[in-house]
């Protein structure tokens, strides 16, 4: 079998046990698929982060938008997507034109010291500048590491879950459509991407399946908490890549 970047079948199935994981993390809770998966499957083959991660999160995040699409807010979320808008084409300016390394220690000292902010009782109040720039650094965090969701976690930090999770997706779902065309209009793809992607696209739609049956029953004091924690993590594992 002749599996796409020369993964083997032992690799294939762990990364797809690991997207069914993440993707369920993230219909449960509203973010946390990248934060999961990034860090790992850049082990595997880094040539997969951000496409393979960009093309299988977009109908994940359309999904979990359409799922609770009724309790958005749409009053600051233009600004969300505007920054967003605006972020994507920074970051594939800083990526082609900066040091990788310290751009990614960059983005993880920005993230983990937001993290450690939220956790000693730091709260961002959700207005336009501030939904603004979260976007902003949203679109620009994705397109460097990988890991656009935590500035928006963090704006969102302590609304309920029902609106928390269809926010956050609806943001996703644009910056990623804004990422995969950036990252095609600059030849950042091969075939491979769109085999595996054929390949892995089902165990993250059953993540998402798997969710629907637990994300009611989840408290929004635990989603706020995760921000928190998921923040924290995934700030600390990207200083870690660019430094080891």
């Amino acid at each position: 079998m002749n599996i796409p970047f020369d993964l083997s079948i032992f690799e294939l199935f762990f990364i797809a046990l690991l997207l069914f994981i993440s993707s369920s993390v993230q219909g449960v809770l509203g973010f946390g698929f990248a934060v999961i998966a990034s860090p790992i499957i850049v082990q595997i083959e880094p040539a997969l982060v951000p496409q393979l991660l960009s093309l299988l999160g977009l109908p994940l995040a359309l999904r979990l938008f359409i799922r609770e699409k009724s309790k958005v807010n749409w009053k600051p979320m233009k600004f969300l997507i505007g920054g967003r808008v605006i972020g994507g084409p920074i970051g594939l300016l800083f990526l082609t034109t900066l040091d990788p390394n310290l751009l990614s220690i960059s983005v993880g000292v920005i993230v983990l010291s937001a993290g450690l902010g939220s956790y000693f009782g730091w709260n961002v109040k959700r207005n336009s500048m501030n939904s603004l720039l979260a976007g902003t650094f949203s679109g620009i965090f994705g397109m460097i590491a990988a890991i656009g969701g935590p500035p928006v976690a963090i704006l969102y930090r302590g609304t309920k879950g029902s609106e928390f999770r269809p926010s956050l997706n609806a943001v996703f779902t644009l910056g990623i459509l804004i990422t995969l065309s950036l990252l095609a209009f600059t030849g950042n793809f091969v075939q491979d991407h769109l085999v595996l992607f054929m390949y892995l696209v089902l165990p993250v739609l059953l993540g998402v399946r798997f969710s629907s049956l637990l994300f009611s029953k989840v408290s929004d004091k635990l989603i706020a908490d995760m921000v928190t924690y998921f923040s924290i993590f995934s700030g600390g594992v990207v200083i870690f890549r660019a430094l080891f």
